[in-house]
Order: structure tokens, then sequence, then C-alpha cells
């Protein structure tokens, strides 16, 4: 069990930060500072507290009670013991006890509850258990039927060829290794179920070979049962049939079940694999992380977004590996037969279902239907090539595919720079000969917007993004410093406050409880930007996931009949950047604006304004940005020297 109130190590940042407002041992001109402010209000509050008693005495003479009907007989002189209590500034520092109460209290329990939240999420991703940030996905059941689907296949595929003498030979249950993967070959009919065999990962990979081998020796025997069906009747055609197919025994009663406990056993093994494979992965290294992670306290978040995220990849690379299928085929040898028996465990099965894969051109062809035969062919062609370039191919950890794709950009375009400096150095030789001069100089000044648009978008993905969540959870921890330094000085002021004669009946009074609750929102504001930032990891991994997933092809597939060009690549990659920076704003930037927002959870508007002030600072760097140009290359200097002379 914390202890909420001990006090942080002399290496914790943001207690370090607290110390620079309120020092530890008292020493500081601030706090001398203050004292001057505190004095006063202390002499006010005693003119007040006088006329304060006075009126309580003629109240108590005026109705015979104490204090009369309007005041409370107990919580009013309570209240005005604690409103002094607070107030009054030490002699030997000039802090008040309410800035004692604030530093000791509410900043020492906040930063200690948001390290302990901090510490325990950097320990369960990179200590010995290896938890992945993504969930790991639950693809057991898709293997175990796609497996029963080859081995039907399979067996009716014999079935039908004994007759003739005609055999394909069934793939051992542990598969073969070959090439580097691991692949349980049906034949040309029937298709091959395949995985990658992981370099370096042999424990791994012998123990999802192992649950491959399970489920194909379960399913082997009950193929058996599909080859019977399909060579001895002419199928099943109705839900009916399929109920009398079980009741007689001739299929299994239990088909599904079995289907879902094997995907759920493989599952079961996959994870226990995976986490005896990442316990051995440079522990070092990730106890390095976690004991930083606990000096330095969680100001420090910010900086562990890529390792953690790497880690966790690690993991998910492994559990969320789908295999390649190769699927049967109904329209070669025994054909009719095969799509009989599909048809039967079709009926049978109906929650398991094949993973459809759409692309640009599925949702495109009806416009190309109409297009010219080279449109066709071209936009086909393009589509394909924008949607694979379009995509960063990184399942478990999108920013990887986000800043790869960053640096790709930057160096395509320093190489578009490259050749526009060899047409210049060309421009009064082959290349002027063939363009003329007016026509070199005329292409460069194009492809500077190709150049700029590349840079941009490329140092966003590549260098901005992946910082920003290290720029929140900092503007974060100076939002959080910035309200103790207003509570320093309101404090006083609202310790005046308890001295007033309230008419309430509780003991904090209408006039103090929006302090209480500013209090509160300062001593949640840490953890609540830890917790933030630790939701916004797979959430931001889900939604780059899904927009790099589906961006693509759903702005293609509105390109039917017509061929994608430069112009509309630019577009595509310049709208999945603005969605890009939209989902971190909206994911990353729930560290500035929860401890903002919390407060309207009590029924009380927040008063730290971080999401005002964070969306403006954004907004002037990008404005200013946005007013300078590129580096001037001197590629059209180059051209004019080299090619007019």
């Amino acid at each position: 069990m914390m202890d909420i109130f001990a006090e942080p190590s002399a290496t914790n940042i943001a207690w370090h930060w607290v110390s620079a407002v309120l020092p530890p041992d008292g020493s500081s001109p601030w706090g001398r500072t203050l004292q001057v402010f505190t004095s006063v209000l202390g002499f006010l509050a005693s003119l007040g507290l006088a006329y304060s008693v006075i009126s309580g005495i003629v109240q108590s003479a005026y109705t015979g009670k104490v204090l009369g009907d309007r005041w409370h007989q107990i919580w009013s002189p309570l209240r005005i013991i604690v409103g002094i209590g607070l107030l009054v500034p030490l002699p030997t520092t000039g802090f008040s006890s309410v800035h004692y109460i604030l530093r000791d209290v509410v900043a020492r329990g906040g930063i200690n509850v948001a390290d302990a939240t901090w510490n325990t999420f950097v320990g369960v991703i990179a200590g010995k258990d290896g938890m992945p940030i993504v969930p790991v996905s639950e693809t057991g059941s898709t293997v175990a039927m796609a497996i029963l689907r080859h081995e039907v296949c399979a067996a009716v595929y014999n079935q039908g060829g004994s007759m003739w003498g005609w055999e394909q030979r069934l793939p051992d249950p542990a598969g073969l290794n070959a090439d580097g993967v691991t692949v349980w070959n049906y034949g040309a009919t029937c298709g091959r179920l395949a995985y990658t065999f992981p370099e370096g990962r042999a424990n791994f990979s012998n123990a999802r070979r192992s649950a491959v081998a399970e489920i194909v020796s379960a399913f082997r025997a009950e193929a058996a049962r599909y080859a019977e069906l399909a060579a001895h009747t002419s199928g099943i055609s109705s839900a009916e049939g399929a109920k009398n197919a079980i009741s007689t025994k001739v299929l299994s009663a239990t088909l599904v079940q079995d289907i879902r406990a094997a995907g759920a056993k493989f599952d079961a093994a996959i994870v226990a694999a995976t986490k005896a494979e990442v316990a051995s992965m440079d522990m070092t290294s990730r106890s390095k992380l976690v004991e930083a992670a606990k000096q330095d306290g969680f100001l420090t978040a910010g900086m562990y977004w890529r390792a953690l995220a790497q880690i966790s990849e690690l993991t998910t690379s492994l559990t969320n590996e789908r295999p390649d299928v190769t699927l049967p085929r109904t329209d070669g040898d025994f054909g009719q037969a095969i799509e009989r028996a599909f048809s039967a465990l079709a009926l049978q099965v109906s929650g398991e279902a094949e993973r459809v894969n759409l692309t640009a051109n599925d949702f495109a062809s009806a416009g190309d239907e109409t297009a010219d035969f080279l449109t066709r062919l071209l936009g086909n062609v393009a589509r394909d090539m924008a949607e694979w370039a379009g995509s960063s191919g990184s399942e478990g950890d999108a920013m990887a595919g986000l800043v790869s794709s960053g640096h790709a950009m930057i160096a395509g375009a320093w190489g578009i720079i490259a050749a526009g400096a060899g047409a210049a150095a060309l421009a009064g030789n082959a290349v002027t000969r063939f363009f003329g001069a007016a026509g070199v100089d005329w292409l460069l000044d194009w492809s500077k917007y190709v150049v700029g648009a590349l840079m941009l978008i490329g140092s966003i993905r590549a260098y901005i993004i992946p910082m920003m969540p290290f720029v929140f959870v900092f503007m974060s921890g100076m939002a959080i410093l910035a309200s103790l330094m207003e509570a320093m000085i309101a404090l006083p002021l609202w310790a005046m406050k308890w001295m007033k004669l309230d008419n309430g009946g509780d003991f904090a009074g209408e006039s103090v409880r929006m302090g209480l609750l500013l209090t509160v929102n300062i001593a949640l504001r840490p953890v609540l930007a830890v917790l933030a930032l630790s939701a916004a990891y797979p959430v931001f991994d889900a939604t780059l996931g899904t927009l790099d997933r589906l961006f693509a092809t759903a702005f293609l597939g509105q390109t039917g009949g017509h061929v994608v060009g430069l112009v509309g690549i630019l577009v595509m990659t310049a709208m999945h950047m603005y969605l890009t920076w939209y989902a971190c704003m909206k994911g990353f930037g729930q560290i500035w604006t929860l401890p903002d927002r919390v407060l309207a959870w009590t029924g009380q508007a927040g008063t730290g304004g971080e999401a005002n002030l964070t969306s403006g600072a954004f907004g002037g760097m990008l404005a200013l940005a946005g007013r300078g140009n590129l580096p001037k290359t001197g590629l059209t200097a180059a051209l004019k020297k080299g090619g007019r002379k």
C-alpha cells in the first residue's frame, strides 16, 4: 500500500517544480514577498472579524439567542477559527498554513497518486509480464475454421479420387518448415495455410506449430464425415436437412462448440508462448525503463511512447499474426462434391466466417465499366499502387508506420531536389536542347509545390506527431504548476471567506465550496493527465490503425472511371495527414483538456483553461510556421546561370 503523503524522491521532477514554488525549508524570497500580502489580508480580516463580533453581539442581545437567528451557533465560530488558522503567516518563512497544506497534502498527494499510476502502467508493459498496450486479437476460431475447410476439401478430394487411384497426400499435423515459413499444404485444389517463422523465435514458433497440429488432428476425423456425405448424397440445401443430418449422427452435433473450444485453446497457447518469449527479451533495458519511471515521476511519461509501443509491438506482432491462407477451389477436380461439402458445412456453422478483404478497385468497378480500355487498365494499376503507398502495413504499432512513412516522404523530397539539381547542372546541355531552358525552369518551379508538400507532411509524420505525447505532458505539467502558483495567491483570499459569518447549515458554506472544489481539482490534475495518456496509447493506435487501413481504399474507391495521378495522391496524403493530426489532437489532447473539464461533472465550470491555452499556442505555432517557406535550393538560379549565358 502506497503512502500518499510520503515525500517524493529528490529526483522526482514534479516535486522539484513544486519545491521551486514552495521550498520545503521555507527559505525563499517569494515567501517574504507573500508575507506582505498575507499580513495585509490578515489586518483586513481582523477588521471584518471585529465587525462580525459586534454584529453577533447585537443579534444575540436582540433575539436572546447566541448569534441570533441568522448564523449557526456552532459552525460559524468554527469557520472563523479555521479561517484565522489558514490565513495568518508564519513569522519564520512568510508562508501561511494554507500554503503548507497546498504543498504537503494537495500537491504531494496528487504527485504520489500520479506516480503510482504511471509506474503501474510502465511496469505492466515493460515488466516481466509484457502485457501489450493493444489487446491481442482472438483469431483462434478463424484459424480453426480455415483448417477445417482445408481438411474437408482434402477428405472429399481423396474420397472421390479413390475410385481412380488419385490421392492428395495430407500434410503432417505439425506442418513443414520451408524457406522461413511453416506450411500445411493440401495441394493445388485444396490450397494451403502458412505461418511465418520469426527469426530467433524458435520456441514461440514451435509452440504455435503444436497448437495448429492439435487443431489439424482434431478436425481430420471430423472432415471424413463431410467426405461421406458429399460422396453418397446430393448434399444438404436447407437448415432442416442439416438438422436431420445431425440427428442421425451423420454430422457432429457439437461442431460449433468444438470450433470455438479449439480456437480458445489455440489463443491461450499463443498467449502463453508469447509471454514466455517476451519475458526473455532484453530484461535489462526494460527494467531500466521501470526504474527510471519511478525515479523521475510522471512528468517524463511523454518520453516513453516509442519505447513502450515497441515493447508492446513485440507481443502483438507475435499474437496477432494472421495465417497466409490459399483458399480451396471448387472449379477443379471433384469441384461439385467439394461444393456440396462446403454447403453442408456452411449450413451447420453460422458463427464463424471467412475474412473478406475489399480493395479500392472493388469500390470503383462500377465507374470503370463506363470508361475506355486504357483508363480501366491504368486506373486499376494506379489505384493498386496508391493504395499500397497510402498504407503503412504496420499492425500493432500504428505510430511506427507513421514515422516510417514520414521519413520516406522526406527522402522522396530530397530525391526530387537531387533530380532538380541534376537538371540544373545539365541545363546548358541535353536537357536544355530537349525542353529549352525556359521549359526546365518552368518544371522546376512546379516541383517546389511537390517538394514543399512532401517535406511538410513528412516532417509532421516523422518528427512532430511522435513528439506530441511529450509536448502534451509537459504542457499539462506547466498547467499544474501554474495552478499551484495561482492557488498560492488565491488561497489567502479564500481563507478570508472562512471568516465570514455564513448563514449555511454546513461547516463549508456556499462562499468557500468553490475553493474546495478547485483545491481538489489541483490534486487530481496529475493523475488525470496520466490516466488520459494511458488511455491515449491504445486509442490512438486503434484509430490510426483503422484510418491507415481504410482511408486509401475509401479515397481511391471514389475514382471509378478515372486514373489517379500525382495530384490525387498528394490530395489523398494531405487529407490523411489532417485526419491523423485530428486523431492526435483528440486522443493525446485529453492530457490537457481532461483536468480542465473534470469540474463539469461536479456541476461547476472548469477554470484552468488548459484547452484554450494550448489550442491558442498551437494555433500561433502553426500560423508562424505558415509564414515561412522552405529554404531556397538555388536550383532556379543555377538553371538561369547555366542555361542563359
